[in-house]
């Protein structure tokens, strides 16, 4: 093992030398994942609010009117949108204009004596044209108000037709003193999704990082290859260095080039772009596994590759493939499609969905199960190079 650690040691200086290691490890990832931030990043986003901005003009005034504003207002104290009242609709359609309201509810005079007269009643919803998602949202919400409110109204004047209907007074009265009362209820509920989801700074941080980590560990593997063009390799075995400590020492220097990386990939998006990465012991977990991972990948495909050019070219289509695959440019599938089963095949997919289930402050146990998935691949890739890279020298 001493033997094998000097190898590394040795080719480890020469590479932190080699501009081109440092910026395949390092510049480029860190250079795309600010990239892809800025550019798509914001489409991954999902805060705890809405982030809804809503206005109500009534201009009825009256018991059935009011109901909309109390029941946005019961909204609002959840914190899901923000509503605030305005005395006419020319003022809350600036306002419109302007960017300051997403829409806004305009209550016509006449509204609640239409409705407690049977006749047709309507709530205007105007929106801002930038904002579609959130006007379609205040128009649901209007409708809900408006079919709660007929309904009521129905059962009135159903009521009123039953003239057996063994009712008290009270209960009539109740429900002709305000129709709105039973018109709009809501429940919210905490639903846990199965899977976390990154937002996008971390998540295009993560998938650069994972990514560009295959071909940061070729620059061991390969020395392999390089050694065996060079007419080193001989001259190695011919010294009292046993095959094993040879692999072992280029696997050690992979080793220790894609966690070199990964750390300061991950330091560095943390201050520059404001990654959450999650717990320390997790993220050291998951980024240990996946560099095993890459090693044992890079390492079947040196074994097999002929030069290392050859292998340079395989790796980089590996790579690319499993990287797509993994969906570290674009989230694969949604829920249990087969795209998302499929994508589970990569170390990438476990790695992202390691980060995700250490969101929210959960503890580094978290991601344990993924971190256990990824040491699955590096343990069947690291013995399959192992055994093939053994073979390969014994020829």
């Amino acid at each position: 093992m001493r033997t094998a650690w000097r190898i590394a040691v040795k080719d480890l200086k020469l590479r932190l030398r080699d501009r081109s290691a440092v910026i395949i490890g390092v510049f480029a990832p860190l250079a795309l994942a600010v990239i892809f931030n800025f550019t798509f990043g914001g489409a991954l986003d999902t805060g705890q609010g809405l982030g809804l901005e809503y206005g109500i003009v009534d201009l009825d005034g009256s018991d059935v009117s009011s109901g909309l504003s109390e029941v946005l207002e019961q909204v609002e104290d959840e914190g899901i949108l923000t509503v605030e009242a305005y005395g006419t609709a020319e003022e809350a359609e600036a306002d419109v204009e302007e960017g300051v309201l997403d829409a806004y509810f305009l209550i016509p005079a006449g509204f609640g004596s239409d409705v407690t007269a049977n006749r047709d009643a309507r709530i205007d919803v105007i929106g801002s044209v930038d904002a579609p998602t959130s006007t379609q949202i205040a128009a649901s919400i209007a409708d809900q108000y408006a079919t709660g409110v007929e309904a009521t109204r129905l059962a009135i004047a159903t009521t009123a037709r039953l003239s057996d209907a063994q009712l008290s007074p009270g209960f009539f009265g109740s429900l002709t003193e305000d129709p709105s009362s039973a018109a709009f209820s809501y429940e919210l509920a905490d639903v846990s999704a199965a899977t976390r989801q990154l937002d996008g700074t971390t998540y295009y941080a993560a998938g650069m990082a994972v990514f560009f980590l295959f071909f940061t560990v070729q620059f061991g593997v390969l020395g392999l290859l390089e050694e065996e063009r060079q007419g080193t390799m001989p001259r190695l075995l011919a010294a009292p260095i046993s095959r094993g400590s040879v692999i072992v020492g280029k696997a050690l220097l992979s080793f220790l080039l894609g966690v070199i990386s990964m750390g300061v990939l991950v330091v560095s998006t943390q201050l520059l772009i404001g990654a959450t990465w999650g717990a320390a012991l997790g993220v050291a977990a998951l980024v240990i596994a996946g560099v095993l991972a890459a090693v044992g990948i890079m390492g079947m495909v040196a074994s097999v590759a002929k030069t290392p050019e050859a292998a340079g070219n395989l790796g980089a289509i590996v790579a690319v493939i499993l990287g797509m695959l993994g969906g570290v440019f674009f989230q694969i599938g949604q829920g249990d499609d087969f795209l998302s089963r499929l994508s589970l095949v990569t170390p990438h997919a476990w790695f992202m969905r390691g980060l995700a289930d250490l969101g929210d402050g959960a503890p580094w146990t978290a991601a344990l199960p993924a971190t256990g998935a990824i040491l699955v691949f590096a343990a069947v890739t690291g013995l399959l190079a192992w055994v093939f890279l053994r073979r390969r020298m014994s020829l």
